[in-house]
């Protein structure tokens, strides 16, 4: 970025012969494209036309010549028809007033900014106004795409000075977390929490096979075989929670850590070992011994629990450490001295803490080593003024003009930083909780869905083996009226009333299991069944359709 008033009256020097021929006298400026064309080296006069060099023509500029092509570089304003056009109207910009189309006084147009090698206008220096300095009375509007320029006043619309007020404060959206320790605990949670979650579906899936396969082994075999399988369905379930539960709370808490915990800790609740056992009982204190003999049998993680341990000790320590490590880096860093390390820190600091100085106004123009503007005084500090000043290495620079030291930028950043990534990590330690209880919610529902569907079976498949069987014993209901006596075959009709009395578990559990001895002339039946097949006289058979009472 150039500055107008540093062009003119420079001397142009042509790059084939290396000899001056011209200087500037003045800028021609494109106000409906918001665009410099070039140069005029020589005004009109009586005899003769203007003479310019467009921007295309030029080199480079420097801080002390500009270097055209060639001689030929200055031609006369009538073969380029757009200068002569800007040049007829003798458009004067200095010293006119900047207004937006609200009224707002922005100040007296001073001097522009503009791009050298596209010529694209970026700005104007202007005099008073409501946003000028108080020390130098200048400040900087930022060129926007609709300027229309009158006699005495030009026009700009409300949001160029808008973009002129100074925004500092608040954490930055942009700012890159500091913090990698905190990043790296919550991000290592949500893992395990995945890991934890895909393994305890894996298993349960496993299960649920498991069982499906059982009950259906179950369903071919009768009598204790069924026992057998209802035992082995109802210790797979359990055995499912429990493997579940641990391997959650194995992979939030390091097996290790649960046993340091655990001694010396009092029980809250009973611990059972896997037989039904008791291990330790309520208010009881865990030795070491009490420790090992639990990781042995595998219910460490049951301990943990029953002891008040915590799923989320971890992300706790994690952030405290973290917390711990950014305080002793900035500690470090402002407890730095002697003049080379300064300096090397200093650097350090500018290139890290630039984005402080977003939206801050300049104080004073900071300028490249070969005299380019980088920022101009009274401008804003946008994202595109921070690439520039850090691709010219002019961080510390910029940071000074806007009133900030690399160290007060390095702590502010630092606050800034800090504050977001424990306003994250609060915000994934909320998720990572919302996760484990929408887990431990589906893995209940799943169980108890898994757990009524084997109750349900299991009590069909118990009415299935006792219909047609005796009764070993009379089956009373609530009122004492028998449902059926003594040696009585059990029916459809005996189970739903037994069912809607309440009787039914007393009714399944005196079935006569025993096969019974029938004779050839006790096999065969005094009456008829309702679809017994009959055959009469004429040879043809047919279902014989009268009740048996």
């Amino acid at each position: 970025m150039r500055k107008g008033s540093d062009v003119i009256d420079k001397v142009v020097v042509t790059y084939d012969t290396g000899k001056k021929i011209v200087r500037i006298i003045d800028l021609i400026f494109d106000q409906k494209h918001n665009q410099l064309l070039g140069f005029l080296v020589a005004e009109k006069g009586l005899f003769r036309d203007a003479r310019v060099i467009p921007l295309q023509e030029v080199q480079a500029i420097g801080s002390d010549a500009i270097v055209v092509k060639s001689k030929e570089s200055v031609v006369k304003a009538h073969r380029l028809p757009v200068i002569k056009e800007i040049l007829h109207q003798n458009i004067v910009l200095r010293k006119k007033r900047i207004l937006t189309t609200e009224g707002l006084d922005l100040g007296g147009l001073v001097d522009l900014f503009f791009d050298e090698h596209s010529g694209l206008v970026e700005g104007y220096e202007v005099s008073g106004g409501v946003f000028a300095d108080a020390y130098s009375g200048r400040s900087f509007v930022p060129a926007g795409e609709a300027l229309k320029i009158g006699y005495d006043v030009a026009f700009v619309p409300p949001e160029t000075a808008q973009m002129m007020e100074e925004q500092v404060g608040g954490i930055r959206g942009t700012v890159q977390a500091t913090g990698d320790r905190l990043q790296d605990s919550a991000q290592t949670t949500n893992r395990r929490l995945q890991t934890a979650a895909q393994s305890v579906n894996e298993q349960l899936q496993s299960s649920v096979e498991s069982v499906n396969r059982g009950l259906q082994s179950a369903s071919q075999n009768a009598g204790e075989q069924f026992l057998a399988v209802s035992d082995a369905t109802s210790s797979k379930l359990q055995d499912l929670n429990r493997d579940a539960t641990a391997s959650l709370t194995n992979n939030l808490a390091d097996p290790a850590d649960q046993k340091v915990y655990v001694i010396g800790k009092y029980i809250e609740r009973d611990v059972l070992t896997p037989d039904g056992n008791v291990l330790l009982l309520e208010g009881q204190e865990v030795t070491l011994v009490d420790a090992e003999t639990a990781d042995r049998m595998g219910i460490l993680d049951e301990l943990y629990r029953a002891t008040g341990g915590s799923l989320t000790a971890n992300i706790s320590r994690n952030l405290q450490a973290a917390t711990e490590f950014t305080s002793n880096r900035i500690g470090s860093v402002t407890r730095s001295s002697g003049a080379k390390v300064r300096d090397s820190v200093d650097s350090l600091a500018a290139h890290l803490a630039i984005q402080q100085a977003r939206g801050r106004r300049v104080g004073q123009t900071v300028r490249a080593d070969d005299g380019l503007i980088l920022a101009a005084s009274g401008q804003i500090v946008t994202e595109s003024l921070l690439a520039r000043a850090q691709t010219y290495g002019k961080e510390a620079e910029l940071l000074n003009s806007v009133g900030l030291t690399p160290a007060t930028a390095v702590r502010s950043s630092a606050s800034d930083r800090w504050l977001e990534n424990k306003v994250q990590l609060g915000n994934q330690a909320s998720i990572a909780q919302q996760n484990l209880n929408t887990f431990w919610q589906a893995l209940k529902a799943n169980a108890e869905k898994l757990q009524g569907r084997s109750t349900r079976a299991m009590k069909k498949q118990r009415i299935e083996q006792a219909l047609g069987r005796p009764v070993t014993r009379v089956i009373l209901d609530p009122e004492d009226n028998v449902i059926l006596n003594v040696g009585e075959l059990i029916t459809h009709c005996a189970v739903s009333q037994a069912e809607k009395s309440g009787v039914l578990n007393i009714l399944l559990s005196s079935v006569y299991t025993k096969e019974p001895e029938i004779s050839d002339k006790e096999l065969r039946a005094s009456e008829h069944g309702m679809a017994a097949l009959v055959l009469h006289g004429n040879g043809r058979s047919q279902l014989e359709s009268k009740s048996i009472l």
